[in-house]
């Protein structure tokens, strides 16, 4: 696929999101900074409740969500290229790890897929597991999602083809959005470490550790990534007993607040 960027007249720029969505570009007129997930305006925010067509029938988000933490995945299932190695490359991470309860809901913002595409995306994975969905959304409802967490998509009439983020969006059990993970390849860590912060309640015994190794990183929005805290790095000698219990202590008030 051919990307020519070139920066757009002042009036694109300056138009609504709900104008610029599905937006046919002239002369692939495009300034790659309005595919920017303005994150600011969204973290913390609930994302709308929209109606969702399966194979099984139309489903709610929050059913699909099913008072887990959650991983979206915008896409479209047409596409040659981003899309299907985004959630190939997340399900062989995913495939690797030992993680909590979660879930993984791959939906579709063009409303001209339809069940035989959806089937033909879901079918490039070797396995399905049964906490994963895919789902198609109409015209209007993937506006009020795409828009409520600001995933913003265009398209290209000479390359036939949208463009748009590559990105994951993680959703707390209640349906706010939590973080963001930019890229066709999310690193192991990062999914870990954002389903944890997705969490967002106190946690169980046997998932204590996972919090407090949270609390050892912070998020890199720059490079959509968790780096170490720089207050936490320790010389050789490691943490100690005192440092671990600190950990801990302040790892059960942060869940604490997140509840709330």
């Amino acid at each position: 696929m051919r990307f020519r960027f070139l920066v757009m007249a002042a009036a694109l720029a300056c138009a609504a999101p709900s104008a610029a969505h599905n937006r046919p570009l002239e002369q692939d007129e495009l300034d790659p900074a309005l595919l920017r997930v303005e994150e600011g305006l969204h973290l913390g925010q609930k994302v709308p409740d929209v109606a969702i067509v399966t194979r099984s029938g139309t489903r709610r988000l929050s059913e699909l969500i099913a008072e887990q933490p959650t991983i979206l995945a915008l896409a479209y299932y047409t596409c040659g290229s981003a899309c299907p190695l985004t959630i190939q490359n997340l399900s062989q991470v995913l495939s690797d790890m030992d993680l909590p309860d979660h879930r993984v809901i791959v939906l579709s913002f063009d409303a001209k897929d339809t069940l035989a595409t959806l089937a033909r995306t879901r079918d490039t994975l070797k396995r399905v597991p049964t906490n994963w969905a895919f789902g198609l959304l109409s015209s209007e409802e993937s506006t009020r999602l795409t828009e409520s967490v600001g995933f913003k998509f265009f398209f290209s009439e000479s390359d036939q083809a949208f463009l748009h983020p590559a990105v994951l969006v993680f959703l707390s059990p209640d349906g706010k959005v939590m973080r963001y993970l930019h890229g066709t390849e999310p690193r192991e860590q990062d999914i870990k470490l954002a389903l944890i912060e997705s969490r967002n309640r106190v946690p169980r015994m046997n998932e204590l550790f996972d919090t407090v190794k949270l609390t050892c990183f912070q998020f890199d929005a720059s490079r959509s990534r968790y780096v170490l805290h720089p207050t936490l790095i320790f010389g050789g000698a490691g943490i100690g007993v005192l440092g671990i219990a600190g950990l801990v202590t302040l790892a059960f008030k942060r869940d604490s607040k997140g509840e709330q």
